[in-house]
């Protein structure tokens, strides 16, 4: 059976908002100890003490705070000289298909056309039943003109993208793009959609958001406060 520790740490770790929470230590001990006793006691097979819970999670504030979250921290300062940018006038077209259909005509065509520039936007997303194609509103009838209109599942208009420039060095940290998406998220931003390449995330947001995403991004990065 595993121990209490061991539960603990792993009903923690589940929950990224908790374990920040507890590694910022704003966290009741007693009370939580309370909320995951029933689970940690299915899990080791017997009764437990609330106070075997709570010196569980005091332990672990400590520890997730040691390893991780300074380690963060320090991190997020090589972004202070990354660049970001920002597109405007975005749209998303989801496309379902079935089994028989294959997407790769349409990326094709978009590819074949000739229609984009190096300062135009495009992100193509492909699922197992869908495609998600982001583009420049300026070519919302060409695109549109390339697949069934049957085949639409989804349209929405007024997005805009933030780039924000990733130094390689810091694409081996575990947790890192959680905590620009924890920011927006606490500030009630609601992203549409996360695109990362290699040196490169975008945040997809509604239009009327984009200003107020750049401003906590760039105050994340430039604070190093997680």
């Amino acid at each position: 059976m595993p121990s209490i520790a061991q539960v603990t740490r792993e009903l923690v770790s589940r929950q990224p908002f908790l374990e920040d929470a507890l590694a910022r230590g704003i966290i009741n001990y007693n009370a939580l100890a309370d909320e995951l006793r029933p689970k940690i006691e299915e899990r080791v097979g017997k009764k437990v003490q609330p106070a075997s819970i709570s010196m569980s999670l005091r332990r672990l504030s400590q520890t997730v705070k040691k390893n991780q979250f300074e380690r963060i921290e320090k991190h997020l300062q090589e972004f202070v000289g990354s660049d970001t940018t920002i597109k405007y006038d975005l749209f998303e077209l989801t496309i379902r298909f079935n089994s028989n259909e294959d997407p790769s005509e349409v990326i094709g065509k978009l590819y074949e056309s000739g229609r984009y520039s190096s300062n135009d936007f495009l992100s193509l997303t492909k699922g197992t039943s869908e495609l998600s194609i982001i583009a420049n509103l300026k070519h919302r009838d060409f695109i549109k003109k390339l697949v069934n209109p049957k085949s639409i599942k989804s349209e929405v208009l007024g997005l805009a993208a933030l780039s924000v420039f990733i130094p390689e060095d810091s694409l081996q940290i575990p947790g890192l793009f959680y905590y620009f998406t924890k920011a927006l998220t606490t500030e009630g931003i609601n992203i549409i959609e996360l695109i990362s390449t290699f040196s490169e995330i975008q945040f997809v947001v509604d239009e009327p958001d984009v200003l107020e995403t750049s401003k906590i991004i760039r105050s994340l990065i430039r604070t190093g406060i997680v």
